[in-house]
């Protein structure tokens, strides 16, 4: 091996410790061609800089990274720090994160690396740019369970409240995804043996997971499954509505209704479009945010809804 400097040496080794995960200081000292008492006095500098390294004397002992691993450090120019904090500013006005505590945490750390002239173009930055998304009340904190099992591929057993209470449900979730500041979970539930969309803020606990049955879950990205939902591979309703000119500045706020909208010569417009089934409750609060902007023709279902809605609302006044 070419000689090199103890800095480079702590990097590399670091980097193979890291791919090793069990390893033994002779080896590392025939490795990098250096003596067993040069790679003990590397591994004690690497623990002092908090590599969690873990010792196990006898004839199968050696050294172990135990859980958490430290990465090597990554040099970057001044650009890719700023745009770094630029793309963490959208996440800014979200209520919930995964990793929300470890994202706080290395930006801290990364930030307090960086020259005081970065440090200054970063913080007013955060005066000068907003990725607004609409703050939300509801926690969710089992958004990193879903996540990890997600990305892990396994499924999850979860309390849900769904519309007639707390439930049980063995999901395997797609992944996550985020619109207008809440969290949901595209996920294959065992129980209706077909994919059902959770939102994350309604999953009330987890749970034990018992071994997964035999069941051949098709294989999908998030990705695949918004573009699939979006070309209407979920039942579908067909979704009319007749505005007035404000109704149209008010839907245009909406982004569900937006992209739905048909303008008139005069200003008003229609709504026409087709909408999931599974959120016929969604888009009847969206409808009835309109008031009497909005005059909804179909379809017959959210009609219903809206109906109940009025007779509530006339009944509460009327006490």
């Amino acid at each position: 091996m070419v000689h090199m400097s103890k800095t480079a040496r702590l990097l590399e080794l670091m980097m193979t410790i890291n791919a090793k995960k069990v390893f033994t200081a002779r080896e590392l000292a025939e490795e990098f061609n250096v003596s067993y008492r040069t790679i003990l006095r590397d591994l004690e500098e690497l623990s002092s800089l908090g590599v969690p390294l873990y010792s196990e004397v006898g004839v199968h002992g050696g050294y172990r990274i135990i859980k958490e691993r430290i990465l090597p450090p990554v040099s970057l120019k001044e650009t890719e720090a700023i745009a770094i904090f630029f793309a963490a500013q959208s996440l800014e006005y979200f209520g919930a994160l995964p990793f929300k505590a470890e994202i706080k945490t290395a930006l801290n750390k990364f930030y307090h690396s960086l020259p005081q002239d970065v440090k200054s173009t970063i913080d007013e930055m955060k005066h000068r740019v907003a990725f607004w998304s609409p703050k939300r009340p509801h926690a969710a904190p089992y958004l990193k369970d879903l996540l990890e099992a997600a990305v892990s591929q396994t499924s999850l057993c979860i309390e849900y409240d769904g519309s007639h209470g707390p439930q049980e449900r063995r999901i395997f979730p797609v992944g996550l995804y985020s619109h207008n500041g809440l969290w949901y979970c595209p996920a294959y539930c065992f129980k209706r043996q077909a994919f059902r969309l959770f939102r994350a803020d309604r999953v009330l606990n987890v749970l034990p997971t018992p071994p997964p049955d035999a069941v051949d879950v098709p294989s999908m990205s998030i990705t695949e499954w918004l573009e699939h939902a979006e070309r209407g591979g979920q039942t579908t309703l067909p979704l009319k509505v007749q505005l007035t000119a404000e109704g149209v500045r008010h839907a245009q706020n909406l982004l569900d209704l937006e992209t739905m909208i048909t303008m008139n010569a005069d200003r008003t417009g229609t709504l026409y479009g087709r909408i999931p089934q599974s959120e016929i409750g969604y888009f009847t609060e969206l409808i009835w945010s309109l008031g009497t902007e909005a005059r909804l023709e179909e379809p017959i279902e959210i009609i219903e809804l809206i109906q109940v809605k009025l007779q509530k609302l006339s009944h509460f006044y009327k006490k």
